[in-house]
């Protein structure tokens, strides 16, 4: 009678033990499954189209460089360009420069749900910031003076990489776990 009740409590517990596991088990590979599906969200809504268009205009603004554009220096002051190169200058901003940026303030407002920071990142707050004040200098070409606000320059470029990076790294990871069976 005793190995009967200690056989069937033994059976209980093991019973009840492998459903509290099975239940953690589970709840764990719901929450890296989610976690994964937030990851690429982010990739897929915020983080890789920015990281393709800061890519794209990094490209140009080098080779605009590479091609003797003056400086933001020569460029900010009264008497800095020659006719032609204020035509160049416009010419790429407003066809291939400025495009990309409104894009990217268009996804980084519309997805900023999708930001992995809890606040808005002072780069991207001062990226948009810069977009609408170079909006203003786009309405009024002749007046030719500078944006109010400059462009942040390395800090957002580095902000959009490094957290693309970041992510992928974390996609990987979390495909890594899901395909290696533990879940």
């Amino acid at each position: 009678m005793t190995a009967a009740v200690i056989t069937a409590s033994a059976s209980i517990v093991v019973a009840v033990l492998v459903f509290v596991l099975n239940q953690y088990a589970q709840i764990r590979a719901e929450r890296r499954g989610a976690r994964l599906d937030r990851v690429a969200s982010q990739l897929r809504d915020l983080y890789g189209p920015l990281h393709a268009l800061v890519d794209v205009n990094e490209r140009l603004w080098q080779a605009l460089r590479d091609d003797n554009l003056p400086g933001q220096q020569q460029r900010r002051s009264d008497a800095a360009l020659t006719e032609d190169q204020q035509d160049q200058w416009m010419r790429w901003v407003q066809q291939a420069l400025m495009p990309a940026n409104i894009r990217m303030r268009e996804l980084i407002l519309g997805r900023a749900d999708l930001v992995i920071e809890d606040g808005m990142p002072e780069a991207l707050r001062a990226f948009c910031a810069h977009v609408a004040a170079y909006e203003v200098v786009l309405a009024h070409p002749d007046d030719r003076r500078p944006a109010l606000i400059t462009h942040p320059g390395a800090a957002y470029v580095d902000y959009v990489r490094r957290s693309f990076d970041a992510l992928k790294r974390e996609q990987h990871r979390l495909l890594a776990t899901r395909r290696s069976g533990r879940r």
